[in-house]
């Protein structure tokens, strides 16, 4: 059972991080919500710039806290994990 916790610790973690990794990299080179944020900026007031602003930063920020999420989750729970498969095989009988 340790070994299985092991491996499963290992690939939560591995996933955790490359996809906070994939996340982050997506949020880096986010163009279309540069654009878009430019065009709200010369145009503030207007409603169909706006929406465009609004919807494209709902996806940006979303990156965001998918990229810290992932990689803090990945790191914790294959942390635990590891760490529960350590403490089998300590405890065994």
């Amino acid at each position: 059972m340790s070994g299985a916790l092991r491996l499963l610790g290992v690939l939560v973690l591995v996933a955790g991080v490359a996809g906070g990794g994939v996340a982050g990299a997506l949020f880096l080179g986010d163009a279309h919500y540069a654009e878009v944020a430019a065009a709200y900026e010369r145009h503030p007031t207007h409603a169909l710039f706006q929406a465009e602003y609004w919807a494209a930063s709902a996806r940006h920020w979303a990156l965001l806290a998918a990229a810290v999420g992932g990689a803090l989750i990945g790191l914790v729970w294959g942390g635990l994990l590891l760490g529960m498969a350590t403490l089998l095989t300590r405890t065994r009988r």
